[in-house]
């Protein structure tokens, strides 16, 4: 009976300390006055006095936008998501009035969180150039294909462990998911997730970029995540992966890609690498001790002899008919005050542009102002909102919005055959853009947005993205009207699938779901995702891997499984039997539910990091990944700020006292053979 009192204690001061750790930064920022009446009050057991507490609303309400009176700062909590209805508050925040203690602190900390994050110290780094062809050393420590979210994760933290770094990315844009293919807007679940490791330092950059300017990043979703303009995260990621060069070796090599992995035995020893315009390829070879598979699609995963899984089969039977996750080519948009550019009007039907597209925009997009309903069709107003951008070519705080991207209703169904097959690749990369073509028709032409179109300041008019167009439109001269629009679509699409390393372990939903949950805590947990599983298609019986998930698991609405942290171990990175080999993105060694939850941004970001961690450990200790001591692994990510635990613990994030509780906590943590079969 005393342990569990004695639990119960701990848990209630850990939750008053970090309220009171909420209340000094809203106090700080101006936003909160008397914090120790707060301190004191807004904890579970306790009262506060209705009269503060309206006054209370008010205030912590500017920290998204000044309102006159309490019933205006209620509505604006209601619409920003920290408060479900007025109705508890206009009856207990006022004059005589009592509010619960607890209540008022979930408030408070529903605002602290929304706060910005702390610039870290290297906000005002250059940002990395590429290196030429010519520059790439013929050796590396580490050796990474993909400079997205995953790849960048990497090669900052391998980079600041001392390794000698080759990042390569395919495209000339770096970013991947998130500024490549433009999906900005940072799918959190729960903004709690800007605790943790490289995607808090991240939010701190896109913080300390738009503050300056009087714009709050918090755009997406109704104002309640973090977005920012391709372009801006783009540079963001070069000033990070700067930093964490400094001194040492951390090339960037771009219009690169892995098309060959040397080995002797079952060991990884360097790559071949082509570089340049198609036509005009060089090859050569680099050799590395630990070679990070972070492309988009798990590229390199089938070069390395490796098992992998894509669909719901594996590498040695796979059948291309299988649906997989719904991509999209996404257009980032805005709002063109003075008159769109006439280059950029759609004037005219783009080809195939029938009246069954027609009807099925007609039944999910509307104009009008509601941003209330979930149901379709969507208004105007909540579909500009959804993707909502912070827009940096005007003056002014949103709302409004005036800068969003295209991903509603312009996805597009895809099998493993586009995962696999080049050839069936471009088809469908194509087919995508062009949905995306007619949905920029409808908006101007049906819904009469005649002052939208695609952003024409992004830079996604590199000599990249020209050549892919110019390529197409040199097979279908009829699209040729369209080419000063096209070009300015985002550089490759959003991917939500890939092929995923067959590992040590195979994360399952059983081991993620929090309803009813609990998540597993394992052990080895190296990063945590918080996003719920996701599936955007191919979620029928005949496309799940029902040897690894229920049926059952991929019922219901989104969230419907849960939504909240959830832990990833280390033995999904690790081959079954490949030494200096990692995956980083959405190639994990999971079940495509599961990647439904991790492929999202923050995630990717973290198991990069995660994958860095653990490959430079390997190059520093000469031994391959799986020798590695995940506890190791995990004192490094800790050192770097990244949140393992699950669960909450007492001390203040960061701090020395931290880490060890965290430590403690993935010490009594589950090993991987708990949990679904495999």
């Amino acid at each position: 009976m005393f342990g569990l009192w004695g639990a119960g204690w701990k848990v209630a001061a850990a939750a008053a300390d970090r309220v009171a750790d909420d209340i000094d930064a809203l106090a700080r920022w101006g936003y909160l006055d008397e914090p120790a009446y707060w301190k004191v009050h807004a904890v579970e057991g306790q009262s506060c006095e209705g009269e503060k507490v309206a006054t209370l609303l008010v205030e912590i309400a500017r920290v998204f936008e000044k309102t006159p009176d309490t019933e205006a700062a209620l509505a604006l909590l209601v619409k920003r998501g920290v408060i479900s209805t007025p109705d508890y508050w206009r009856k207990t925040a006022l004059a005589g009035g009592t509010c619960s203690g607890k209540n008022v602190a979930t408030v408070i900390s529903r605002c602290a969180v929304r706060l910005p994050v702390e610039s870290p110290a290297y906000a005002g780094t250059a940002p990395l150039k590429a290196v030429e062809e010519g520059a790439i050393r013929d050796a590396y420590d580490i050796v990474i294909a993909g400079a997205g979210t995953g790849g960048v994760g990497a090669a900052v933290q391998a980079a600041r462990m001392g390794r000698s770094v080759l990042l390569l990315e395919e495209t000339d844009w770096i970013g991947g998911q998130a500024m490549a293919a433009a999906v900005t807007s940072m799918d959190e679940a729960g903004t709690l997730v800007r605790e943790r490791g490289v995607y808090r330092e991240f939010c701190g950059l896109v913080f300390a970029h738009y503050l300056p300017l009087g714009i709050n990043p918090n755009t997406a979703y109704g104002f309640r995540h973090v977005a920012v303009e391709p372009r801006v995260g783009r540079q963001i990621f070069l000033t990070m992966l700067a930093a964490a060069r400094g001194e040492g070796v951390l090339d960037l090599a771009l219009w690169t890609r892995v098309v060959s992995v040397k080995k002797q035995g079952n060991r990884v020893t360097g790559v071949e690498i082509e570089s340049g315009l198609k036509g005009a390829e060089r090859r050569r070879k680099v050799a590395c001790k630990v070679l990070i598979d972070a492309t988009e699609w798990g590229d390199v995963l089938p070069l390395t002899g490796a098992r992998y899984r894509v669909g719901n089969g594996t590498n040695e039977s796979i059948d291309r008919q299988r649906r997989v996750q719904a991509n999209t080519w996404t257009a980032v948009v805005k709002q063109y005050p003075e008159g769109v550019p006439t280059e950029l009007l759609i004037r005219e039907k783009p080809p195939g542009y029938t009246e069954a597209v027609h009807a099925a925009f007609a039944r999910t997009l509307v104009d009008g102002d509601d941003v209330g309903s979930h149901d379709r069709p969507w208004s105007w107003a909540r579909f500009i909102g959804y993707r909502g951008m912070p827009d940096s070519s005007r003056s002014g705080d949103a709302p409004p919005i005036t800068r969003t991207h295209l991903n509603f209703n312009n996805d597009v169904p895809s099998t493993v055959a586009e995962i696999e097959d080049p050839r069936a690749r471009l088809a469908k990369d194509r087919e995508m853009r062009l949905k995306t073509l007619h949905l920029l028709y409808f908006i101007q032409n049906t819904l009469g947005k005649t002052d939208w179109s695609v952003a024409n300041d992004e830079g996604y008019d590199s000599p990249f993205n020209r050549a892919a167009i110019d390529a197409w439109l040199a097979e279908r001269p009829d699209l040729m009207p369209f080419r000063e629009v096209l070009i300015h679509f985002s550089i490759i699409p959003y991917v939500r699938e890939s092929r995923r390393l067959i590992g040590q372990h195979t994360l399952t939903a059983r081991e993620i779901e929090r309803k009813p949950g609990p998540p597993i805590q394992f052990a080895t947990t190296v990063a945590l995702g918080d996003y719920p599983m996701d599936l955007h298609g191919g979620k029928a019986a005949e496309d799940l891997e029902l040897d690894l998930d229920r049926l059952s698991d991929a019922d219901g609405k989104l969230g419907s499984h849960g939504v909240g942290p959830f832990a990833i171990p280390l033995e999904c990175f690790i081959p079954e039997k490949l030494d200096g080999f990692l995956p980083a993105e959405k190639n994990l060694s999971q079940s495509r539910l599961v990647n439904g939850a991790t492929r999202l941004q923050p995630s990717t970001m973290l198991t990069g990091q995660a994958a860095g961690a653990l490959a430079g450990l390997a190059v520093e200790l000469g031994l391959p990944p799986r020798q590695v001591d995940p506890a190791r692994v995990q004192q490094v990510l800790l050192e770097a700020g990244d949140t393992l635990s699950l669960d909450d613990v007492e001390a203040r994030w960061g701090t020395p006292e931290w880490r060890q509780q965290q430590t403690e906590v993935l010490q009594r943590g589950a090993p991987t053979s708990e949990g679904a079969p495999r």
